[in-house]
């Protein structure tokens, strides 16, 4: 299997984390589809009020690999990626390490092409440049 996801769902509310999250992301990914979270006031006029309601998966299936939401099984023991991401110009990429912490699909039709929208939360881990005597100085 390419991609699939987990059976297992559950529709809930999002996190406000995970809510501001999002509507930072939509803005950044569309900026002529200006979006808000509920609790605030829109900048402009026609900006779309976002749900707060999702679908939460357990796992998300890519290239045969089952990787799992660590919010949603309690481990991060299988959420653990490698991902290669390319450079903005096409000079190459780069290799980023992180967690998934939540796969979720978020169904608010905001493009008005009734179509949904699938994301994973991730928390990406920055490189350790320091030397090990350093940190104990620290604690």
């Amino acid at each position: 299997m390419v991609y699939g996801l987990s059976p297992q769902r559950q529709r809930q509310m999002m996190s406000m984390e995970t809510y501001e999250h999002l509507a930072s992301t939509i803005s950044l990914q569309l900026p002529t589809t200006p979006v808000h979270c509920r609790y605030n006031h829109p900048l402009v006029p026609h900006s779309i009020q976002l749900d707060q309601e999702a679908i939460f998966f357990e796992y998300v299936i890519i290239c045969g690999k089952r990787y799992y939401a660590s919010r949603s099984v309690g481990t991060c023991s299988s959420s653990l990626v490698q991902v290669s991401v390319p450079f903005l110009d096409g000079s190459g990429s780069t290799v980023v390490y992180g967690e998934i912490l939540e796969v979720f699909q978020f169904n608010q039709d905001i493009h008005h092409v009734n179509e949904s929208m699938w994301f994973a939360r991730m928390r990406w881990f920055k490189q350790w440049t320091g030397e090990c005597e350093e940190i104990w100085e620290t604690l």
